[in-house]
């Protein structure tokens, strides 16, 4: 699994600590969990990689009540190598209901810099509750199919560090195929559970090794054994149609009781 220290300078993990502090106090929130979802926690980072903290808050009571509520994001400008934005509860529940799978990858996270622990005991079981095949193969064929269609189809020469991004969902269908459940979301875990064919295990190694000694890797040739190994996982995705599940009437009660119950602070 990615490690924190070593993705993670101490430094820079206090910053991002007082940048969370920081809105807390100026816009009035609770922030329930907080974690790094960029390639600091899929596990290909480079030395000059921004740190993408995401985070999970509320609101006081009083805020949901009014007849003109907030926005329920919170975006602050790109500082450096510092991206720091997150979701209001409300917003995270209903993209969850609707089989966004943000965040649960949010959830698996390794790189964790704040969790309430009464909140993420609620709140894991309950999404897990949410969480579906369905769900999960459309948000990591989407993830797939616009990297690939960005960055690598049509080109003779791509940018090499883009084949990462195509590879984690790539792996990701290939989990979801063989073992079902919820894949990792770091490129360690993957690699721990599913067997790459050789020659695409090679190819994949010699671009983490690359990556990980320079901050630009450049462009190079397509790597087929790579992208024969994406185009057989899409193929799957695509053919294997899962349904969407249509939740109880007692799971939609029961994330809308956790959801007054994690603004009011009276989970546990």
């Amino acid at each position: 699994m990615t490690d924190f220290a070593e993705a993670i300078a101490h430094d820079a993990r206090q910053d991002v600590l007082a940048r969370l502090e920081r809105i807390e106090r100026d816009t009035h929130v609770r922030i329930l969990l907080a974690v790094e979802s960029g390639s600091r926690a899929w596990g290909f980072h480079s030395p000059d990689s921004d740190y993408d903290a995401r985070f999970i808050y509320v609101r006081r009571e009083d805020d949901y009540l009014s007849l003109w509520p907030g926005r329920d994001v919170i975006e602050s400008p790109i500082d450096g190598l510092f991206d720091v934005n997150g979701w209001d509860l409300g917003k995270a529940l209903k993209l969850m209901a609707r089989g966004n799978s943000v965040v649960h990858e949010w959830i698996a996270s390794p790189l964790v810099y704040r969790a309430d622990p009464t909140f993420m005991a609620a709140f894991a079981p309950l999404a897990q509750e949410w969480r579906s095949a369905f769900a999960d193969v459309h948000h990591y064929h989407g993830l797939l199919a616009t990297q690939r269609g960005r960055f690598i189809e049509g080109r003779e020469l791509v940018k090499l560090k883009k084949y990462f991004y195509v590879i984690r969902p790539a792996m990701a269908l290939h989990w979801l195929r063989e073992k079902g459940g919820a894949p990792p979301m770091d490129l360690p875990g993957l690699l721990a559970g599913v067997v790459l064919p050789r020659e695409t295990a090679d190819a994949l190694e010699a671009l983490r090794l690359s990556k990980r000694e320079s901050a630009e890797m450049g462009e190079g040739a397509r790597i087929p054994a790579i992208d024969a190994y994406v185009e057989a996982q899409a193929a799957w995705a695509l053919a294997s149609k899962p349904r969407a599940p249509t939740p109880s009437a007692a799971l939609i009660d029961r994330t809308n009781s956790f959801f007054r119950a994690a603004v009011r602070g009276t989970l546990g």
